[in-house]
């Protein structure tokens, strides 16, 4: 769904779950004083190591977004005696069978403490739990999701579970949209098309987004999940279906719940002459000039803006390597936002002692808070976000074909809605 997910692709819902001998983790072995010895997996009592797993050709930023965090961290000691070490972002390669066995060779062979950075839309959730492994990441699957808040879960995404299948509860999240088309519009209710691939994720993309946009103003003149799974050699019926799908006119507005493809689509229904306003999640400097004409909802502030948050983010990509603030896309937010939010936990486990620095404890912790940066993104309230995103927090950026200006600025909406769209 159109929510600032950057340069992503929605797979299949399924949970890839394996019968794997349990690793033993989290060991006491005697002593209870602070340097009593343990058998931590990833933790030798003063680094930690830290992997990501994911989309490695979509997001080459993440190793800059969760390396600058952890930099931060490093230099100024913000754990007495404790580094992070990030080892690596292991390529799942958009499989389910690839992203378990590099997700096995991370903990059994790495020995990683968490996976951080995570962009992978087939998390061995299973596997985790199994071999308690937290990961910290980008909602790109439902191992990030729970119908109703729980704190069982081992995945933390800093905006929240996006793709949930049974959720208990719809946030806001097209207040943004909203606000900019009925203003654009000058209707109170104006028509909306939300489009998406033939899967059972896409499926499921497209209604809740509906649900959102319903509660927010919009009237939903279609959903339609017309789209094969990739690649496609001619967009020309499926935009033509958009833009008759207004009761045989175009609507005002059409939500893409795809990624890459979001871009072909949007560039043919221009050259059609579709007027209304395309709404995606392709933040990026990198397709600025492809998007000329569209806007992107971003979980995030923009990065032109002047905040304390993006400021620092600037600071500690420029402080890793010289420059690097000018690489600054969703996936380097998410990357930061996610490392940020292991480092929270982390130091809330840290406050019993460093002999607390386990995977358990760092779940613990991280399965309650309320994680922010301000003037980044945020907040994102456990466990309430194991649900849906919580509160939805969004900004909407428009593309001039040279920049992302921000059309309507970062803001925050509680409202939640029932999972049944009306008139369905």
């Amino acid at each position: 769904m159109a929510h600032g997910f950057g340069l992503r692709k929605l797979g299949n819902l399924a949970v890839v779950s394996t019968l794997v001998a349990g690793l033993t983790v989290g060991i006491a072995a005697g002593g209870s004083g602070a340097g009593a010895a343990r058998d931590v997996r990833g933790f030798d009592g003063s680094t930690i190591t830290v992997a990501a797993l994911g989309i490695v050709s979509q997001f080459p930023g993440v190793p800059l977004g969760v390396n600058a965090r952890v930099k931060r961290f490093n230099d100024s000691n913000e754990l007495k005696g404790v580094k992070i070490k990030f080892s690596e972002f292991a390529d799942d390669k958009q499989d389910p069978a690839t992203a378990l066995s590099e997700a096995r060779r991370l903990v059994t062979q790495s020995q990683v403490f968490a996976i951080v950075g995570d962009t992978s839309q087939y998390n061995p959730g299973d596997y985790f739990k199994q071999q308690h492994v937290p990961y910290f990441g980008w909602d790109f699957d439902n191992t990030y999701c729970s119908p109703k808040p729980s704190t069982a879960l081992w995945g933390f995404s800093y905006n929240g579970c996006f793709l949930a299948e049974n959720p208990s509860f719809v946030s806001d999240t097209g207040k943004a949209s909203y606000t900019y088309v009925s203003q654009k519009s000058g209707k109170q209710h104006p028509t909306v098309v939300i489009f998406g691939n033939d899967t059972t994720s896409g499926k499921s993309a497209t209604k809740l987004s509906a649900i959102a946009y319903q509660g927010a103003g919009f009237k939903i003149a279609a959903m339609q999940n017309k789209l094969p799974t990739p690649p496609i050699a001619d967009y020309t019926p499926y935009v033509q279906q958009i833009l008759t799908g207004d009761n045989g006119k175009a609507p005002d507005a059409v939500v893409c719940a795809l990624a890459i493809d979001c871009i072909p689509t949007w560039n043919l229904l221009k050259a059609n002459g579709y007027q209304g306003t395309f709404i995606s999640g392709l933040y990026s400097n990198l397709i600025v000039k492809q998007m000329a004409g569209s806007t992107a909802t971003g979980s995030f502030v923009n990065p032109i803006e002047n905040t304390p948050g993006m400021n620092q983010l600037k600071k500690d990509l420029d402080a890793y390597e010289s420059g690097d603030s000018s690489k600054i896309d969703s996936g380097v937010i998410a990357a930061y936002a996610s490392a940020d939010m292991f480092i929270q936990a982390l130091k809330t486990a840290a406050k019993k002692g460093k002999g607390n620095i386990t995977p358990e404890a760092v779940q613990k912790a991280a399965a309650t808070q309320t994680w922010q940066i301000k003037g980044l993104a945020g907040p994102t309230k456990y466990p309430q976000a194991t649900v849906y995103t919580y509160p939805a927090c969004f900004s909407l950026f428009a593309s001039d074909g040279t920049t992302w200006s921000t059309a309507v600025p970062y803001s925050c909406s509680t409202k939640k809605f029932k999972p049944v769209l009306k008139g369905s």
